[in-house]
């Protein structure tokens, strides 16, 4: 029943159930309310005209001071024994006292002065017993009342925390609440006020008092159960009730207003604040105090509000001039469409899920988006106040039981009739084995019962968002869309960082800007996730006035140049191209090894003319390195990462060298989040596997190698161009690897082999190395040393190890060398090489 004394944060109040108790709670139930009459009314006058309103005969109050007291007649005279009129006021001298009949018995109380008439009795201070009444006696009288079913009756406890804490008939209170509960065939009511934010903060109260077990087995179930038809959270005012104060204010206490364009930016400002009407009625009244007039300057000035919208510049306005974010364009778009024609349809439908998914790296509008979405649902009439509840995870869970559904539920009773936004909601799903799962069901089942008050974003990145919704079926079911927000393209991230060079006053000169979209350009090529989008901007931005700041000291007329861009951010424009002999003259310091020559020349030749001429698509390939070991794989591996790097394909010229142990987990789910972990921190570098045939070895069973391959397969298609994978291994178990998934041979551009090398490359390797250590080879030592490969190459042929045999064989004549000169032949200047002989080459065996 709609009334016009029931104002907007009452109009979900139900005060005709078959509940056998109604309690209110919340923030507001100690505020002021703004009434469609805009008159000022305290809660206990509001509750008199909407009782009043439903049919309520007789509406009795009681608070700890004042056990029983009416605000009108007839509820004085329904209140006498019979319900006749009181005697004539006259026959009784003023202050003399009179007994009453009935449950109070021979109590005397002070007599009382008969209220002027008047057409709003709910303003009467209070008329009947104010003190002098035990407590017993107000309660059997209560009780005695609410039995009446020929007067509806509704009793007020305006002050129900404190009257049931300090009542001195706690017994009989507990029996009459017991007898209440039982008795569901009458139509009155046993109403409880409680300062109290949440209902569950009111549960606990009654339920560690340990006196009142009816009440709060009744306040369990209100919190249990879907709909709450007993229990009624009084919140803060909307937009409306405040327009209605300002209003009030300027027709009676003659608050200015100066530009009435303002004014309703301002009132929405108001609103999107969770605050008291009586706070704002306050700070209002400061202003008439001052004679300041209330516009958006002053209300800047004085702090009453952080922004305001301007007057010409809606919510859809703002977002349509947002760059990107076509997706959330198209949902909202829809969504007005869908409202328009629900409207004009004559059948209602009940409140649909608005609930919404947000995926995306940071910086890319989430929050922004979701501010306006509060603006432009509540203009759509989805939500009556609009305003945005920023949260994470942290906020919900709690680390003791019991706590998190209860801070869940205030953090949701705060987002009523707004927006509240959970970002990196996954991380609730992450400590499902603490209190997460706990915050997951209360949010839920909010999600569902407050479908027509509240709007839930769920914002965080895309895969760890698919795992959050995977965690709990009812997840997907409540979320109306999915909406992607992608990393800005490197056009409007180059807007967003001029727009807040801008801000700063900063006119970058013509050849800074074109620096500046450089820089732009290569950060997006290289950017991860977690790639801050608008925040790497304003970090960018910031340094950059940083260093500008510096050059120019107090001259702020001067420009933005590009000795201004900061030494951290020059790796990202690209290079000039290099000559192909320049980024191949490593090649003349290694040893044999043609046909890798003859690869890197022509590979770094197309390269580098695909790069001089700025073809797209310009990338460099995966490549499989076939051959045993020692045989240079490594080497060239990290050649080629110099080589990408100098022609700009790759960020950095680092190499990643992995095996299979870096890829493969013990247990099942290990394997996919490593590998992916480890492929991820190899982007903008090149990713070495070393025996890569060992991922495909297992039996099937208890391996989990499959699992690494399809996961690094997958990863090689979603980041083309940000890395350069080489898999290397023996040529014939490396055609095991390459079966293990039929994608891997096309994402292999180039296959590469190495051949063992011959005897006197290894010969000359050795003395390469020994050089490096200011060593010589006699002729007789490198005779001995060839003949020592032979042997070793004839008794191991399949894993005979190349350069890895060198090495091993240098060290061995370094101890047979330091053996034969002893301790004295040590000495002499640290420039002087000395000569291995003949001697120091061990013997073939």
């Amino acid at each position: 029943m709609t009334t016009p004394a029931r104002g907007e944060r009452f109009r979900d109040l139900r005060l005709s159930t078959d509940e056998p108790f109604t309690v209110l709670y919340g923030p507001g139930v100690d505020d002021v309310f703004v009434d469609p009459d805009y008159r000022v009314r305290t809660l206990e006058e509001t509750l008199w005209e909407l009782l009043h309103a439903e049919g309520y005969q007789r509406i009795v109050y009681s608070s700890l001071s004042r056990p029983l007291y009416f605000r009108d007649p007839q509820s004085r005279r329904l209140s006498r024994p019979g319900g006749e009129p009181a005697p004539t006021r006259p026959t009784r001298p003023p202050g003399a006292m009179r007994r009453l009949r009935g449950p109070l018995g021979a109590v005397r109380l002070a007599a009382d002065t008969p209220p002027a008439p008047g057409p709003a009795p709910a303003l009467a201070t209070g008329i009947g017993p104010a003190t002098g009444i035990a407590d017993p006696f107000a309660v059997m009288t209560h009780l005695g009342q609410l039995r009446q079913r020929e007067v509806r009756t509704a009793v007020v406890y305006i002050q129900a925390e404190e009257t049931l804490v300090h009542n001195e008939a706690s017994r009989q209170l507990a029996g009459a609440l017991a007898d209440r509960a039982q008795d569901r065939l009458g139509r009155n009511r046993w109403i409880f006020v409680f300062r109290r934010s949440t209902l569950e903060e009111v549960e606990r109260v009654v339920a560690d008092r340990r006196v009142y077990p009816a009440l709060a087995a009744f306040l369990r179930t209100e919190i249990d159960r879907p709909a709450r038809g007993g229990a009624f959270r009084v919140g803060y005012p909307d937009e409306a009730e405040l327009g209605r104060m300002v209003q009030q204010l300027r027709l009676r206490e003659h608050l200015r207003i100066e530009d009435w364009r303002e004014l309703g930016p301002l009132v929405r400002s108001f609103a999107s604040t969770p605050r008291r009407a009586s706070a704002w009625r306050e700070d209002l009244r400061l202003l008439i105090a001052d004679g300041a007039p209330l516009d958006r300057r002053t209300a800047l000035e004085r702090r009453l509000v952080t922004t305001v919208t301007p007057h010409d510049e809606s919510p859809w306005a703002r977002l349509d001039a947002m760059p990107g974010l076509a997706p959330v364009k198209r949902h909202l778009h829809r969504l007005r469409n869908r409202i328009e024609a629900e409207r004009a349809l004559p059948a209602r439908r009940d409140a649909a899920t608005q609930h919404l998914l947000f995926t995306g790296n940071p910086g890319t509008g989430k929050t922004t988006v979701a501010r306006l979405i509060g603006e432009i649902y509540r203009d759509l009439g989805l939500l009556r106040r609009g305003h945005l509840i920023e949260a994470d995870a942290a906020d919900l869970v709690a680390g003791y039981v019991g706590q998190t559904a209860e801070r869940t539920n205030a953090l949701i009773d705060r987002a009523l009739d707004g927006v509240l936004f959970l970002d990196e909601a996954y991380a609730l799903s992450d400590q499902r084995e603490g209190f997460g799962g706990q915050a997951i069901t209360a949010l839920l089942a909010r999600m569902e019962n407050d479908r027509h008050r509240l709007v839930v974003v769920l914002a965080g990145y895309p895969d760890k968002m698919r795992e959050f919704l995977a965690a709990d079926p009812g997840l997907d079911r409540r979320i109306r869309a999915h909406i992607d927000f992608p990393d800005y393209d490197p056009a409007t991230l180059l807007t967003i960082l001029l727009g807040m060079l801008t801000e700063r006053r900063l006119t970058p000169t013509p050849e800074a800007r074109d620096l500046l979209e450089r820089v732009v350009t290569g950060m997006h090529r290289v950017a991860r996730e977690g790639f801050g989008n608008a925040g790497a901007m304003r970090l960018l931005a910031d340094d950059l006035f940083d260093t500008w700041a510096g050059r120019v000291q107090r001259q702020v007329h001067l420009p933005l140049l590009p000795a201004d861009l900061p030494e951290k951010y020059r790796s990202y424009p690209p290079k000039p191209v290099p000559a192909a002999t320049d980024l191949l003259a490593e090649l003349d310091h290694l040893v044999g090894l043609h046909e890798v020559r003859e690869f890197l020349t022509g590979l770094t030749e197309r390269l580098a003319l695909r790069q001089a001429r700025g073809l797209p698509g310009t990338v460099a390939p995966h490549m499989l390195f076939l051959g045993p070991p020692g045989t240079g794989k490594t080497t060239v591996a990290r050649l080629v990462g110099r080589i990408c790097h100098a022609l700009g394909l790759l960020h950095t010229d680092e190499v990643v060298e992995v095996t299979r142990a870096d890829l493969v987990g013990q247990y099942v789910g290990q394997t996919a989040p490593r590998t992916r972990e480890v492929v991820r921190s190899a982007l903008d570098k090149v990713l070495f596997i070393d025996e890569a045939y060992s991922l495909a070895s297992g039996d099937g069973r208890d391996d989990f190698g499959q699992e690494a391959v399809d996961t690094l397969l997958r990863e090689m298609t979603e980041n083309p161009g940000r890395l350069v994978v080489i898999a290397a291994g023996y040529p014939r178990e490396m055609r095991r690897f390459l079966d293990a998934n039929s994608g891997l041979r096309s994402r292999f551009g180039e296959t590469l082999h190495f051949a063992h090398y011959p005897t006197a490359d290894l010969v000359q390797i050795l003395r390469n190395q020994a050089a490096a250590q200011r060593y010589r080879l006699s002729d007789d030592a490198a005779r001995r040393a060839a003949a020592w490969f032979d042997a070793q190459r004839a008794a191991r042929p399949n894993d005979f190890g190349n350069a890895r045999a060198v090495s091993g064989l240098l060290q061995t004549m370094e101890t047979r060398l330091a053996r034969r000169l002893g301790p004295d032949g040590w000495g002499g200047p640290a420039e002087e090489a000395i000569t291995f002989a003949g001697d120091d080459v061990p013997p073939p065996s």
